[in-house]
């Protein structure tokens, strides 16, 4: 009985090691963090006026978003850190080096960190230092120069005049790190997809997909639009989804507008992670299990990874953001200063939700708020006022495909 009851024992140990021997698959993205060297702006009023101005983006404490993200990075251990690009301000080389040199502190802790550029990193003419109430050129970064800083975080190219390169990140799961980004002769906000990264892309996909591979693809501009504005996403994104479909990508991992938003189209998701370096400073979490389907989920910076009052100055500095922009669209618009106030008001809720992540779109409230229908009666065919009527799927407006 004893023998019998051993091997019982070992005969379900055995069969618990295929279980056992699966190891889900992390991965950390984070985009947009927009790092300026410290020394490029220290004591200028004209960059805390310009930042003033801004998109809200938490600049001026670059140092502390970095030191965030590396605590993040160390909290969630993930298998791999992906940077989908506009990594730097405006492409200083100086930038460039400092960030890089910080990733490596991740390498160096048993972290991997890849990277893709974005529209602001490469060929920037806006590279500049702020002296006081001026300004300055400082050196940008060529194609070439951008590898060789990032040499530790990239793979060498897979598709020619651009830095593709295929990620293969364990025998499960493999990442497209697509470089879309168009910098030559100076960068452009759109993304493009190249014949020669379809002739890249394909053949790898086949690869993976006979040998029973989950691929994920990352780019900087997203491949399902937020906005009406096509410059904000790859302008012949159409025929890349066409060929990730067809590989049976299900996944693609962006950044870009700013916004955290998880987006389907027919099947196929497009996560973009927000801007780290803009309230409420997100990066997601990619997990690949057993079934080999990504699941994305959204994440912020823990409070105790940033220094003290540092989220309440990003809110701040974010919703004053939308305020000043708000009332740009308003102030030419004949409407009465209670009505204008409760506008303004009402956009600085939609967009700090927007912006997070947080935004339930089919709330009722929304539209039933009076600043809602304020919007559409004075100012529905604005800039702002067609973002906020897109923002809710409002009858009438529709999101572009």
């Amino acid at each position: 009985m004893r023998r019998l009851c051993l091997y019982l024992i070992l005969l379900a140990l055995f069969a618990l090691v295929p279980a056992l021997a699966f190891a889900e698959t992390r991965i950390m993205v984070v985009s947009d963090i927009h790092y300026l060297a410290p020394s490029l702006y220290e004591g200028s009023g004209l960059f805390l006026r310009s930042m003033a101005v801004g998109d809200g983006k938490m600049t001026m404490e670059s140092p502390a978003l970095v030191q965030a993200l590396l605590a993040e990075a160390r909290h969630q251990a993930p298998d791999v850190l992906l940077i989908t690009g506009d990594l730097t301000f405006n492409g200083e080389k100086t930038s460039h080096e400092e960030l890089a040199a910080a990733m490596d502190i991740l390498w160096d802790e048993g972290i991997p960190v890849y990277v893709i550029p974005g529209n602001h990193d490469i060929n920037n003419p806006n590279a500049r230092a702020f002296i006081g109430d001026t300004y300055e050129a400082v050196p940008s970064v060529t194609p070439g120069e951008f590898h060789a800083v990032w040499d530790r975080c990239m793979l060498p190219a897979e598709s020619v005049g651009d830095m593709s390169y295929t990620l293969r990140l364990n025998d499960e799961v493999w990442i497209a790190m697509t470089d879309v980004c168009v910098y030559e002769p100076a960068p452009e906000v759109y993304g493009f997809y190249s014949e020669d990264q379809q002739s890249w892309l394909l053949p790898m996909l086949a690869e993976a997909r006979q040998a029973g591979v989950t691929v994920i693809c990352a780019t900087h501009q997203s491949l399902i639009p937020r906005t009406s504005n096509k410059s904000y996403s790859i302008f012949n994104r159409e025929y890349m989804l066409a060929d990730l479909r067809s590989g049976g990508v299900t996944l693609n991992l962006s950044g870009h507008i700013h916004i955290q938003s998880v987006m389907e189209q027919d099947g196929f998701t497009d996560a973009c992670t927000g801007a780290f370096s803009v309230y409420s400073h997100n990066y997601g979490i990619v997990t690949v299990g057993e079934d080999g389907v990504p699941r994305y989920e959204r994440h912020a910076v823990c409070d105790e990874h940033l220094p003290e009052g540092f989220r309440e100055r990003s809110a701040a500095a974010f919703d004053a953001n939308t305020r000043r922009s708000a009332e740009e669209q308003l102030r030419r618009l004949e409407i009465p200063e209670a009505d204008r106030a409760a506008m303004v008001e009402f956009q600085v809720r939609l967009n700090r939700e927007n912006f997070a992540g947080e935004l339930d779109p089919s709330d009722p409230t929304w539209r039933e708020d009076p600043g809602f229908a304020l919007w559409r009666e004075y100012a529905g065919n604005t800039t702002t006022g067609g973002y906020i009527l897109r923002t809710l799927d409002f009858e009438g407006v529709t999101q572009e495909e």
